[in-house]
């Protein structure tokens, strides 16, 4: 099996759009608390009986943000080891990536922390609502301190939304990365799985760190830098065994966390995840991801990282003011309705802040960060 040099895979940008449209549906049906199940995600799907319960589920699965999350991790892999073949060994190239990774993921960030700083601060108050789910309480309940706001410009705190700890995860492993990739170039294709399975392992014993989940996450992105030495293998898949195998990796995409638990079930995500996202890469065979070309989906493939960073906050605060200004209506009794508004209110607006984002802040900072990376490799 061959190793392929640095390539733009079209469909994954595709996907990338799809992941994060899948997110942001995800957190929309989260707000309110459904009558009878408090932890409504959680539940297994065959207690709902009528049809607004199984429609929210279905819905739910649809919008697994886990799976989304799962892809993400497995996504980034490949990309990060595409950018590390560019480089040697050397500090000097080394430390290039590093800056370079920072700065492009860095200042998206830092307007996220700034925008929800100025949000709190500007007559902001936590409140508990009898119709918000437990998982919308969880958030914002804390004083937006000069500390706290340094303590999650560090990544040493995430406590401003739904998604900031995976951008820490992200984080972390970038910067183990180059490791990672140094040592894939001189091992082969079954040594690389020896070292996947290890990681998976570890995840569950020694990397099980209570209080830090961060480097249970390693093996995703690991799957994702191994992928290009199974390019022969995904170029020769033929579609019956793609058509063959859709019941069984669907289920186990969009339900078998619910019918497991998060960490079981992200490491059948990931492996199914590595699966397709090698058949989008480099399968020929395969057509049933052309969809993935659609406009609609590059357009927010392009934006996915600002849409994905500013998405909960803007879901937030408009949940929030839902709970404020209508105090007597009775939502979660047609719950099905108010998550779907949501959904596309919060998205129409994610989506025009996210342009902006991404043509005023994330593009300068992509050409910044080729920029010192290429002075520093010098």
């Amino acid at each position: 099996m061959e190793t392929n040099k640095p390539a733009r895979f079209t469909k994954l940008d595709g996907l990338r759009g799809l992941l994060s449209i899948i997110v942001a549906l995800n957190h929309s049906f989260l707000i309110l608390a459904i009558p009878n199940y408090a932890n409504v995600w959680g539940q297994n799907i065959f207690l709902y009986t009528d049809l607004q319960s199984k429609l929210q589920q279905l819905l739910m699965m649809l919008g697994n943000g886990g799976v989304a999350v799962t892809m993400f991790f497995v996504l980034s892999g490949l990309v990060m080891g595409q950018s590390l073949l560019k480089i040697s060994p050397k500090i000097n190239e080394v430390f290039g990536f590093y800056v370079k990774r920072m700065t492009r993921l860095y200042p998206a960030y830092l307007f996220l922390i700034l925008f929800s700083a100025i949000y709190m601060r500007l007559g902001f108050v936590y409140r508990t609502y009898p119709e918000a789910s437990s998982w919308f309480h969880w958030w914002m309940n804390f004083e937006m301190t000069i500390q706290e706001f340094l303590r999650n410009a560090l990544f040493v705190s995430i406590s401003l939304g739904g998604i900031t700890w995976t951008l820490r995860v992200i984080v972390i492993a970038s910067f183990i990365f180059p490791l990672f990739s140094f040592l894939t170039r001189k091992t082969s294709w079954w040594t690389d799985l020896i070292i996947t399975f290890l990681l998976m392992w570890l995840s569950f014993t020694y990397l099980n760190i209570p209080g830090f989940r961060d480097l249970r996450y390693l093996y995703m992105f690991f799957l994702g830098l191994i992928l290009p030495k199974f390019k022969v293998f995904f170029e020769k898949i033929p579609n019956w065994i793609m058509i063959a195998s859709l019941p069984l990796c669907l289920f186990v995409l969009f339900d078998f966390r619910f019918q497991t638990e998060e960490y079981l079930g992200g490491l059948g995500e990931s492996i199914v995840s590595w699966f397709y996202v090698g058949v989008m890469a480099y399968g020929t065979l395969v057509k049933i991801f052309n969809f993935l070309d659609a406009k609609i989906l590059e357009f927010y493939g392009k934006i996915s990282y600002s849409l994905y960073l500013i998405h909960f906050s803007v879901l937030y605060i408009i949940a929030k003011m839902m709970f404020d200004f209508l105090p007597g209506v009775s939502l979660s009794q047609n719950y099905l309705l108010v998550h779907s508004v949501l959904f596309v209110v919060s998205l129409t607006l994610a989506t025009g802040l996210s342009v902006l984002i991404n043509k005023y802040i994330e593009n300068p900072s992509i050409s910044l960060a080729n920029k010192i990376s290429e002075k520093i490799k010098r």
